[in-house]
């Protein structure tokens, strides 16, 4: 037995399940923040230890693998299009650009380049998508998720390693000095104030939806989708809630052009209201949030679009005959002066986001403390994605002491804070 866990452990194929660990035994424990916290804080240094030590000649595979546990959900959204005969070959595609990265990563067995080489991984972005943060992994654990605790735990994982080479003049593992020195940066990385106070929420109604994306478009099933989210306005009236929050698309058509807007701008009267919509000036067309006060409204667009499901980040003459052939003239325009747009509502000062843009680090600096994200996880559901984004989203609470308010349409909706144990489970 001893022998077997020790070659899936040297296994390019047992590292890439170590690696991806985290990610898989997080998604079943999000009803137990305990259990889960323990768990990631042991799991995401083993899955850093097997990216650094997977041999170079192993590391394309061990990426391939690692790319395939990590985004086989892109291809999922094809399932929904004329071009479901794709999604094998882009789950295969999106594979092998995560093993180039990877061979990339452990181009060199240096202890020093692999801690680098991996520190640095979250900045690598293939086609604009940035969802392959190994920081993230420990959005759920003890340590802190700054990018200097980050290099801490790398360090002393490759201080502990069983090898003959030497890092930061020390031999690793076979002197007493390294062991103590790794033991120094693991407690350094440890989040000692984890226990900070959490502003309240309870004047809010964050909903959670379930219409499956294959009948969110469909003109048959609207009077239904829009019937059921006035159910959710009215319940949130009914509850004396202040804000209402619904997902993206939540009302599936251009909303500001739509007779249906006098209704919301009504029950605004009594309510705000936040949700998501399109909106269309001109012939451009936007993913937007719009917030419903005091009978007046307003709106944010999207501003970071999700690389080849909303935009192809490709030359132009490629990408414009590209969005043609998959979206026809319904792709989504960035949002006028690509700058985010920040509320005060009544006191609630926030900044909305739609879906992907939330999981990007340019949307955090210089922000109010809260966020209202909303998302329509129906094109991935089911997969890890749902997990993965909740996963990102607590890294970038953390990392900015944020608190996120998170709206989604198919998979539970929560609301994030900076602290470990604060998070408010919605829809489980």
């Amino acid at each position: 037995m001893k022998d077997w866990g020790r070659l899936v452990l040297r296994a390019h194929w047992g590292q890439a399940l170590l690696f991806l660990a985290p990610l898989y035994v997080g998604a079943m424990l999000p009803k137990h923040p305990l259990a889960l916290v323990i768990l990631e804080s042991v799991l995401a240094p083993l899955g850093m230890w097997a990216c650094l030590s997977v041999e170079k000649s192993k590391s394309f595979n061990f990426g391939f693998l690692v790319g395939l546990g990590l985004f086989y959900w892109c291809a999922l959204s094809f399932r929904y299009s004329d071009y479901a005969f794709l999604i094998p070959l882009m789950v295969i595609l999106v594979a092998l650009c995560y093993g180039g990265v990877f061979y990339l990563l452990c181009w060199l067995g240096s202890p020093l380049y692999r801690v680098l080489a991996l520190w640095l991984a979250s900045y690598i972005h293939p086609f604009g998508f940035d969802w392959f943060v190994p920081d993230a992994f420990f959005a759920y654990s003890v340590f802190k998720v700054d990018k200097l605790s980050f290099l801490c735990v790398l360090s002393a994982i490759a201080l502990l390693k069983p090898q003959s080479q030497r890092f930061l003049f020390l031999r690793t593992s076979a002197h007493f000095y390294a062991k103590l020195l790794a033991c120094a940066l693991f407690v350094s990385a440890i989040d000692w104030h984890a226990s900070r106070s959490n502003p309240s929420f309870a004047h809010l109604k964050v909903a959670t939806t379930h219409t499956a994306q294959d009948l969110k478009w469909q003109r048959d099933h609207l009077q239904e989708i829009v019937a059921h989210n006035l159910q959710i306005i009215h319940q949130a009236i009914a509850q004396h809630k202040q804000v209402v929050i619904l997902p993206e698309t939540a009302f599936p058509f251009v909303l500001n052009t739509s007779a249906f807007l006098s209704t919301l701008l009504d029950l605004s009267a009594r309510i705000t209201i936040i949700t998501g919509a399109l909106y269309q000036e001109k012939r451009m067309l936007y993913n937007s949030t719009y917030v419903f006060a005091n009978k007046t409204y307003q709106y944010a667009h999207k501003v970071i679009l999700a690389p080849f499901g909303e935009t192809m980040p490709l030359p132009k003459l490629l990408a414009d005959y590209l969005e043609k052939l998959f979206f026809g003239e319904a792709f989504f325009s960035l949002g006028s002066g690509v700058a985010f747009r920040d509320f005060d509502i009544k006191g609630f000062k926030f900044r909305p986001l739609v879906c992907y843009e939330g999981t990007s680090a340019l949307a955090y600096p210089h922000s109010p403390d809260i966020f209202v994200i909303l998302s329509n996880n129906a094109w991935f559901v089911p997969s890890i994605e749902p997990f993965l984004q909740r996963m990102l989203l607590k890294y970038y609470a953390r990392r900015f002491a944020k608190s996120i308010v998170h709206s989604t349409n198919l998979s539970p909706s929560y609301i994030l804070t900076p602290t470990l144990l604060g998070d408010q489970n919605i829809g489980l």
